[in-house]
Formats: structure tokens, C-alpha cells, sequence
């Protein structure tokens, strides 16, 4: 409590723009849509540039690539104005966030003492992934809250709640997916099925017709391509460019990433010694190893990989899974985006280590302290990213920053980001991203090692 207590002291000094910055390219969207202007094109900065705190003297078009079926709930937020939206929308970021945390440890420990889920709480506090989307408005903690509401509605065989989980989920497809781990069951198979048929459908009526949903395809593509080599990358192709890799190098590392997690997980499936859930929580380790598009808000998805580990694993496993949810709890590209933010990174690493001392079994003795020796890493970390500052978008851009009207978004968002300097290779940048993969990897193996059933006669 001492070190939340302090981290909520220390907080880096605040930047300029809106309240939760990503839920204004949501409500946006909305607002573009209730406008009958296109949210996928530059007519989204005729909403955009009304919130609250948007400098509409320059262009900081922040795009919308959400799916298009979830544009219906978006201009449903977009009736109201921002701020009671933003309210809102916190309000239902909060609850995913207790559904998360306390959820997850319902889901894999039904006898759970309060104790236990005090330190399931904490850890969610501690856990820089989560809070950092809670910071941005981030429909990514409610997409990771929906899979362990879907995890539920399995157990209980219910097939249309699980959909409906899955259908949330897909608001962050790269997120969502991890829920294929599932598809060997009868139910599930089923359930994914009517969630898919249900997107398909409903993104075809939002954008009028099946050619919409290609163009939608196609923006997201180039969306992709536009954030290639940008320092808030954080997948492995990412990392080996930051590193100085060429960019097909680096595209090549990454889509041999892709294909070398796809193929270790189905080999690790094939012999049916994971349960359902064992087999989501190991995929959810080790999807940020794969993705092809990802940021510091993804790395939730390890969330709950990382409760299961800390309240199933024993002796070493446990060791390795949780200083692996330390090192992916810490938000490491952040020492170097905000250096005065370093106290208060360290304090949160402190409460994640201790929360995962209080899951971890009553045998592990001196053992559920080892955790905490990942906290002085961050200290000399952040100490070593402070001599390399990266710039924060949009504060970085110029006063009068324009581009060309004639682009696109996904144009005019790398022009942005190659403006505010975030285009610059620097391995040390590179090097703190790796961390976070780093500890997913370990996460990953200690869960694939630890969840496992044993083996029959």
C-alpha cells in the first residue's frame, strides 16, 4: 500500500491535450459518422479537431482504425459532448478493469480469500500495460476484460455470451484473436462463429457494402505500413529496425515471428495436455511475440496469463512467470518518453512484485520476494533512457505543422510521427521495447511449462 500510496504522489508532470487522448479519436469517429462524413478519411478532423484540448491551429489528426462495426457505439457516446462522454467511457473502463483483475482470479481461484483479491487488485494497479490504457481511454482493456467474460460464459456453456464476448473482444482484433485458442471446442467453434458472422455483417451495413469492408481492410494495411519503424512499435520487427536492422530485414523478422509463435503453439496444443483456459492463457503470453501491430496498451492481453501463473505456478516456474509479468508490467518505452515519471515507475513495479508475492503459493518462502530484484533494473534503466529522450505526439509537432490535403490518413499520421521525431533508430529506444517482449517470452515458457496437466498412463 506505502508504494502505490507513493506512486500515486509521484506522478510525471502532465502533458497538454485531451482527457484519455485515444478515446477522442473514438468519439470522433462517432461524431463523424452522426455527421455522415467518412471516419476512416481526413473528414474525421471536422470532429476531431472540436474536442476539448485538440490544437486545431496545426494537424494532429490522431486516425480511427477501429472495426467498422463498432461504429453504432460510438456515435451513441458521440450524442453526448466530450467531457460526459469521456465520464462515461471511464466509468466503463473502470469496470472492465475490476472484471480484469478481480474476474480473472474468480475465473482460476474460486476460493479465493479477500486477501488474495486485494493483491489481484493491486497487481492490475501495478501492471503498466493496463493502467496505460486506462490513462488513454483505450477500448483494449475492455476487449481484454470481454475475453475473460467469454472464458465465463464457456465454462458455463454458454454459447450466446460467449459471443457476445467475443464480439467486444474483436474491437481490438489483434487482441481478440487469442481467443482461436479456444476453437477446438465444440462450443466455442460455434460461439466464434456467431461473433464472426455478426462483425462481418454489421461492418458491411456500416459502410454500406462488401467493397466498404475491403477499403476498411485496405486503411488498415496502410495504417500498418504507416507506423512501420516508429519508435511506439512494440513487435519484434520493430525492435530489429530500432537496432538498425534494413526495413525488409526487419519486416522479415517480424513475419517470421508471426509464423514461428503460430507453429510452437500449435505443436504444444497438439498432445492435449492444456485445458481450454490453459491454452488462452498461454496464447495470450505469447500473442505480442507475433503481432505484426502493437502498442504499449496491447501488452494487457498478458494479464491474465500472468495471475494464472502467479496463482498456479510453484517453485522456479513461478519465480520465472513473475518476474516476466514484472518486466512486461513495467512500461518501459515510458522511462524515456517521461523522465520525471521514473520514481513513480519503479514504486509501480515495487507494487507489482509485492502483489504477486501475496497470489503465489504459502510455499514458496524467500522465493516470492525474487520478483522485486527486477525493480532496481528499472531504476538504472530509466537513468539510462533519460539520455535518450523520445518526443511525445502530438506536443513534439511543430506550431504550424500542416500536410498536404490531398493525403490520407495513414499518410498524414507517419508524417505526424516522423514530424514529432519518432521515426529516429535508436537502440536504446529499441532496447526497452525488447524488454517488454523479453518478459513476455519468459511468460510464455513458464506458462507453457506450468499450466500444463499431467500426463496420463
Amino acid at each position: 500500500m506505502c508504494a502505490f500510496a507513493l506512486a500515486l504522489v509521484l506522478r510525471p508532470i502532465a502533458t497538454p491535450g485531451p482527457a484519455m487522448r485515444d478515446f477522442e479519436a473514438y468519439h470522433s469517429a462517432g461524431a463523424a459518422r452522426n455527421a455522415g462524413d467518412d471516419p476512416y478519411s481526413r473528414q474525421l478532423w471536422r470532429s476531431e479537431r472540436l474536442v476539448p484540448g485538440v490544437d486545431a491551429g496545426r494537424d494532429e489528426l490522431l486516425p480511427f482504425v477501429g472495426p467498422p462495426f463498432g461504429l453504432p457505439l460510438w456515435a451513441a457516446f458521440a450524442r453526448l459532448d466530450y467531457a460526459r462522454a469521456a465520464l462515461l467511457w471511464s466509468i466503463v473502463l473502470a469496470l472492465s478493469f475490476a472484471l480484469l483483475a478481480a474476474g480473472s482470479l474468480r475465473l482460476v481461484a474460486p476460493a479465493a480469500s479477500v486477501f488474495e483479491y486485494v493483491a489481484a487488485l493491486a497487481l492490475g494497479a501495478g501492471f503498466g500495460p493496463l493502467t496505460s490504457g486506462l490513462a488513454l481511454g483505450q477500448v483494449a482493456v475492455l476487449a481484454c476484460a470481454a475475453m475473460v467474460a467469454a472464458q465465463f460464459a464457456l465454462r458455463g456453456r454458454n454459447v450466446f455470451a460467449a459471443a457476445a464476448g467475443a464480439l467486444v473482444a474483436a474491437l481490438q482484433p489483434n487482441l481478440g484473436i487469442a481467443l482461436v485458442a479456444r476453437l477446438p471446442e465444440r462450443r466455442a467453434t460455434l460461439a466464434f462463429a456467431l461473433a464472426g458472422a455478426v462483425a462481418i455483417g454489421c461492418s458491411a451495413a456500416a459502410l454500406g457494402a462488401l467493397d466498404g469492408l475491403r477499403q476498411y481492410l485496405t486503411n488498415l494495411g496502410e495504417h500498418a505500413s504507416a507506423e512501420s519503424g516508429i519508435a511506439i512499435q512494440t513487435t519484434l520487427g520493430a525492435v530489429a529496425g530500432g537496432l538498425g536492422a534494413p526495413a525488409e530485414s526487419a519486416r522479415a523478422v517480424g513475419f517470421a515471428a508471426t509464423l514461428l509463435v503460430a507453429a510452437a503453439l500449435v505443436a504444444l496444443f497438439a498432445g492435449k495436455r492444456y485445458g481450454g483456459i490453459e491454452r488462452f492463457a498461454v496464447t495470450s503470453a505469447a500473442l505480442p511475440l507475433a503481432l505484426p501491430f502493437a502498442h504499449e496498451h496491447d501488452f494487457t492481453i498478458a494479464f491474465f496469463p500472468a495471475l494464472l501463473c502467479a496463482v498456479r505456478c510453484t517453485g522456479r516456474t513461478w519465480v520465472v512467470a513473475s518476474c516476466a509479468t514484472v518486466c512486461i508490467a513495467v512500461d518501459w518505452l515510458g522511462l524515456a518518453q517521461r523522465p520525471t515519471g521514473l520514481l513513480q515507475s519503479v514504486c509501480l513495479a515495487a507494487v507489482a512484485a509485492l502483489a504477486l508475492a501475496g497470489l503465489g503459493a504459502r510455499d514458496l518462502g524467500r522465493r516470492r520476494f525474487w520478483p522485486l530484484a527486477v525493480v532496481p533494473l528499472v531504476a538504472l534503466a530509466g537513468l539510462a533512457a533519460a539520455t535518450h529522450p523520445l518526443p511525445i505526439w502530438p506536443d513534439a509537432l511543430p506550431a504550424d505543422f500542416r500536410v498536404e490535403r490531398t493525403l490520407g490518413n495513414a499518410a498524414v499520421w507517419r508524417s505526424e510521427q516522423l514530424a514529432t521525431g519518432l521515426g529516429k533508430r535508436d537502440a536504446v529506444w529499441a532496447a526497452l521495447r525488447a524488454c517488454s517482449l523479453a518478459g513476455c517470452l519468459a511468460l510464455a515458457v513458464a506458462a507453457a511449462r506450468g499450466l500444463r496437466a499431467p500426463a496420463r498412463d
